[in-house]
């Protein structure tokens, strides 16, 4: 750390300055109902951040060019105006003012709308939506994949992660943010089906510039139907079908080239037993994709027949297991066997979180040859310019030393094996915890005959020390680990050996009426090889890319206090340190140095 009286000096700040604020759709509950009263409320969540970033370690040292330290933030506030005219209808509208940290006068102030939408019940029974809105269906359709670098984010760590959440539009319910419509409704039965629901959705992803850039659209929705029990063993059936479909409107603009993505998919939870002492289902989910280009020639053009075919891409998955659940002792077990087809391409499902192709937004450039910083884990538990949470038409780039094996999630292309999971979560037990295994292996390989083989192992627990020990006030410690190595034979040109670890641990404890100390460390360590594939156009890879070779580490420590005003109000101060080193090139390692003060307020 430079200096101490820098770090006052930025608490200081923080506390004298106003607080912020800004609301979001999750926090409003479900749609309006009868017994909601009609009125005008107002609410927010605010949100003031003050940080200083020190550079330093040998690469440092030795750099003439880079500023040593930085120092940056932000005061955020967002006004949401929410209305109900009636008691069936609901709009809200969210205005954001911003102010960068050092600006005066109104410089650096940005005024702009975040979110706008409404809703309402027509006829007692058809929920409609327009404007922003936050929308899943299933893992193979609709869905938000977790994010790389994290198996169980201590509580110290916590206070960024919600800010990334909050710009990211993250639920925390794998929904994706979208602008367009939808329609839910559902229908009940006397025998055999006990309801029907149905779930219809259209959005807008991309605006044309009515030029050469067409208006993308999504639109789909689910048809599911749950029986009624029956049988000696109490059983039950869900059965479900559903359609993402991604398209490019070359009617808009003068387009004359665009993509299609459709995606049908069935799925099923056939509820074997349901007893008071355990539970046994069947669940699975199959469908298929295309993917493909369309062209639109003019009058009295012709396609050049040197050009090639137009890509055009069909493939399959499925994935069929069992899950357990035994009731009285918290324990669920679970086993799949999956089968995701190489061409298998669903743009809905496989857009990551962190899109890798972006920069870090501090110190993003580093050592006299201005060399660009790859990203780290000091990024990925801080920095929302690396989130997005847009549909991508291809692809995304990845990092196999954060995630490997499932880089888009359980709709990850060409991946063939199963995934075991257990569970222990008793009411009131000891702990919570949570183990995943998945082993395995590419269906096609890349630019060879020869497979690759991927075993993951992730655990996770959360355990309550204040009981055990008779501690009066609050004291939970938090794990969480990640192992993965992928590994393929060959020749020299084909073998692959790729290890990756990730571990995590935390510890909040309350030493003070709401007062709360917070300790937090994550390391990574990679090792290996691996040809990564590399993707051009519209998911046109490429055999043989430049080989990926990795032996590093890094690792992230936090220390500070939190103080709760009341749940959604607190204040918090921390230090951290992030170190980075290669042992091939160990004149690259480096570190930050940081001390921040967050202040978020929700009202």
């Amino acid at each position: 750390m430079r200096t101490l009286r820098s770090g006052l000096l930025l608490i200081a700040a923080v506390l004298v300055a106003a607080p912020t604020a800004s609301a979001q759709d999750d926090e409003l509950g479900g749609p309006p109902d009868e017994a909601n009263a009609p009125g005008l409320r107002f609410n927010g969540l605010g949100r003031t951040l003050i940080q200083q970033t020190d550079l330093g370690g040998q690469l440092a040292d030795a750099d003439t060019t880079t500023a040593e330290a930085l120092a940056d933030g932000e005061f955020v506030l967002d006004l949401a105006v929410n209305a109900q005219p009636n008691r069936v209808t609901e709009v809200q509208g969210i205005l954001r003012l911003r102010n960068e940290f050092g600006g005066f006068f109104g410089s650096g102030v940005t005024v702009e709308v975040r979110e706008l939408w409404a809703r309402g019940i027509v006829a007692g029974a058809i929920e409609y939506r327009v404007g922003d809105m936050d929308y899943a269906l299933t893992p193979f359709t609709v869905f938000l994949p977790e994010a790389d670098g994290v198996v169980n984010t201590p509580e110290a760590f916590v206070p960024l992660r919600e800010r990334v959440a909050y710009e990211e539009f993250y639920t925390g319910r794998n929904e994706r943010r979208l602008q367009g419509g939808r329609l839910d409704f559902g229908l009940a039965f006397d025998q055999l089906v006990d309801e029907l629901d149905v779930r219809t959705f259209i959005a807008r992803l991309r605006a044309t510039d009515f030029l050469d850039t067409p208006t993308r659209l999504i639109g789909g929705g689910r048809l599911g139907a749950t029986s009624a029990a029956f049988g000696p063993l109490a059983s039950k059936v869900g059965l479900g079908v559903n359609l993402a479909s991604t398209w490019d409107d070359l009617d808009s603009g003068d387009a004359n080239e665009g993509i299609r993505n459709h995606v049908v998919t069935v799925d099923g939870d056939i509820g074997v037993v349901d007893r008071p002492a355990y539970a046994v289902a069947v669940v699975g989910e199959a469908g298929t994709s295309v993917a493909k280009f369309d062209e639109v020639l003019g009058e009295g053009q012709t396609r050049d027949p040197e050009a090639g075919p137009l890509l055009r891409e069909t493939d399959t998955f499925f994935e069929v297991g069992i899950e357990a659940d035994l009731k009285p002792s918290g324990v669920g077990v679970s086993a799949r066997f999956v089968n995701i087809g190489p061409d298998f391409f669903s743009a809905a499902a496989q857009s990551k979180r962190v899109d890798f192709a972006r920069r870090p937004g501090s110190f993003n450039r580093i050592g006299n040859e201005r060399d660009l910083r790859p990203v780290g884990l000091f990024d990925l538990s801080r920095d929302a310019a690396l989130y997005t949470f847009r549909v991508e038409d291809r692809l995304m780039q990845y990092d196999p030393r954060f995630n490997n094996t499932l880089p888009y999630g359980r709709a990850t292309p060409n991946r063939r094996g199963v995934h075991l999971g257990v569970d222990y979560a008793p009411e009131g037990g000891p702990l919570d915890a949570e183990l995943l295994v998945a082993l395995l292996s590419e269906i096609r390989g890349q630019g060879t005959t020869e497979l690759k083989d991927f075993a993951l192992v992730r655990a996770s627990a959360d355990v309550p020390v204040a009981p055990l020990i008779g501690y009066g006030r609050d004291l939970a410690v938090s794990l969480g680990t990640q192992v993965e190595s992928t590994s393929r034979g060959g020749g020299e040109f084909e073998t692959v050996d790729l290890t990756s670890t990730l571990f995590e641990v935390g510890l909040v404890a309350e030493v003070y009426d709401r007062l709360d100390v917070l300790l937090g460390a994550k390391t990574r360590s990679s090792s290996g090889s691996d040809y990564v594939p590399q993707v051009e156009n519209f998911n046109d890879v490429r055999d043989f890319p430049g080989r990926f070779v990795t032996d590093d580490r890094e690792s992230l420590l936090a220390g500070g206090l939190r103080y709760r005003f009341r749940d959604d109000v607190y204040l918090t101060v921390q230090v951290q340190q992030f170190r980075y080193g290669d042992d091939a090139t160990p004149e690259d390692d480096y570190r930050f140095d940081q001390v921040f003060a967050l202040y978020t307020m929700s009202f």
